[in-house]
């Protein structure tokens, strides 16, 4: 099992036992066809035979609806592997489900014995029968995470739940998460790695990263956490590209992958029949470097690859394990990123320990009447204490005896939708998010930071069209790099016994998410 093999790969490195390539740990991901039966199938069954006999690849990933298509599910694929000895590692999306499905598919994932996940917020929604899928997105990877941790102690059902008031047998989930180092700008690179905190905080018992292939960023990730003082298993991930995924990758066609220019005018020039060999050795050279960075282990994945292949690149990486540092300059893309957050070693090209300096930005001015008048009134009339709130709390509380509740929702959405255009959840978040509505203005409508699918500061359903909300958000926010190492709360999901209400009432009465802890609380 993969905790397994990371438990040995761990306790190796403890003892500095650097020589033993043995305990890096390899996992390599499998891309499910859109259909149950036939030869992507097949071949799929007959990677994961040879991987069983040969005992080398501690895992099989199994991606959930990847790119956002219909694919044959991860847990009947997981189910098939496991019975042929090989340990499957379940990709758990939230693009697809709402929080009902996610428990009843963690009971079903917890029977079958399929425990290990990696659970992700996915890509939206794409090509489906006679069109475009709905996105979900009802939980976020952070709120999934936090789930499963639940679960594990003993999920403890609501007493006004059919059968509530109990605590559910404790479940034995072994669940990870995805990180990029490999964003662009530094708002979005800042905000991976807070929200990864926030990942590892609810309870991601490892990380993979994304792909990338500048090594500085892969080492950025481990001094990142270093600092943060989170100790957490690590796989980097080797992407094994063809020269056409290379060049979809380069057009951002893929959420959160990338790939740099210059390596991808390097695979265009490689001979035709050499391609494949050039491919492998890449690969092997990558992953040296990153056994030599103290990685745990590498996540493969890449097309048209057989068994024998990835047998071929992990020997190789083996011989190159010895002499890593020689390989480091070919994979330093320097042009690339505008995002380190280390200072460069010169005499390496990787990174020194210190952090950049003068990275901080002052709050950046908005003069949008959103923000203006949000933040006006939110003053004036939100924050106990202060302004006109007693009077204003009174003023609800009144209408409420007064049966007057529809006409107070029609006055405050008149203004939102106007504004914000308000998806009326009854519960708002406008003043604890720069007056950015993440219903209206996020495509996945995220609470707890944004996805992996920017790319230079642009939304990842609308490219070109509309700017990441959380990008957003962070322009018209102070920060410096301390904000690294301090810990924000994690934001409950919507709550849709609230939609369609007046959320300032509900804010008055203590039914919004402002409240939730108190009155869970009380129910207790």
């Amino acid at each position: 099992m993969l905790r397994d093999a990371l438990r040995k790969c761990i306790l190796a490195e403890s003892s500095e036992d650097k020589a033993n390539f043995d305990k890096f740990v390899f996992t390599f991901e499998l891309v499910p066809a859109r259909a149950s039966k036939g030869k992507a199938i097949d071949d799929i069954i007959r990677f994961a035979q040879e991987a069983a006999a040969a005992k080398r690849i501690c895992a099989l990933s199994i991606t959930d609806n990847a790119g956002g298509h219909p694919a044959l599910t991860p847990q009947a694929l997981g189910a098939e592997i496991k019975s042929l000895g090989m340990a499957p590692v379940i990709h758990f999306s939230c693009k697809d489900k709402n929080r009902n499905l996610i428990e009843s598919e963690l009971f079903e994932l917890d029977r079958a014995g399929l425990n290990t996940l990696l659970v992700l917020t996915g890509d939206n929604p794409r090509y489906g029968y006679m069109g475009r899928a709905k996105p979900v997105f009802d939980l976020d990877s952070v709120l999934v995470l936090s789930m499963i941790q639940e679960m594990k102690q003993g999920l403890v059902v609501h007493k006004k739940a059919p059968g509530g008031g109990v605590r559910l047998p404790q479940m034995d989930f072994y669940a990870g998460c995805v990180v990029s180092p490999f964003k662009r700008t530094f708002p979005e690179q800042i905000l991976q790695y807070l929200k990864l905190r926030k990942k590892i905080r609810a309870g991601a018992q490892f990380v993979i990263t994304q792909m990338g292939y500048d090594v500085r960023k892969y080492q950025e990730l481990k001094f990142i956490l270093h600092k943060m003082g989170m100790s957490i298993p690590i796989l980097g991930t080797v992407l094994i590209p063809d020269t056409k995924l290379a060049r979809i990758i380069y057009k951002n066609v893929i959420p959160g992958c990338t790939i740099p220019g210059r390596l991808l005018r390097q695979m265009e020039d490689w001979p035709k029949n050499r391609s494949l060999d050039l491919r492998l050795e890449m690969a092997a050279k990558l992953i040296s470097i990153l056994y030599g960075l103290r990685y745990n282990g590498v996540h493969l994945s890449g097309p048209a690859l057989e068994y024998s292949h990835i047998h071929q690149v992990m020997e190789m990486a083996r011989e190159y394990a010895g002499n890593w540092q020689d390989y480091v300059q070919e994979f330093l893309f320097p042009e690339e990123w505008n995002s380190f957050l280390f200072e460069k070693d010169a005499k390496t090209g990787l990174n020194t320990t210190r952090l950049v300096e003068g990275k901080k930005q002052a709050r950046t001015p908005s003069f949008s009447p959103g923000y203006l008048i949000g933040k006006f009134i939110h003053a004036l009339f939100f924050e106990p204490g202060k302004g006109l709130f007693k009077l204003a709390k009174a003023a609800v509380e009144a209408c409420h005896k007064k049966g007057c509740t529809s006409w107070l929702c029609s006055f405050e959405y008149f203004f939102k939708e106007l504004i914000y255009q308000c998806q009326r959840c009854g519960d708002c978040y406008l003043g604890e998010m720069e007056f950015l509505c993440p219903q209206s203005q996020c495509a996945k409508k995220l609470l707890n930071g944004p996805c992996g699918g920017s790319n230079k500061g642009w939304c990842e359903v609308w490219p070109g069209e509309k700017r990441c909300l959380y990008v957003r958000l962070f322009h018209r926010a102070s920060w410096d790099l301390d904000i690294l190492f301090k810990d924000s709360d994690i934001k409950p999901p919507r709550n849709w016994a609230l939609d369609n209400q007046s959320s300032w009432l509900n804010f008055y009465l203590g039914k919004d998410h402002n409240h939730l802890n108190e009155r869970l609380k009380n129910e207790d």
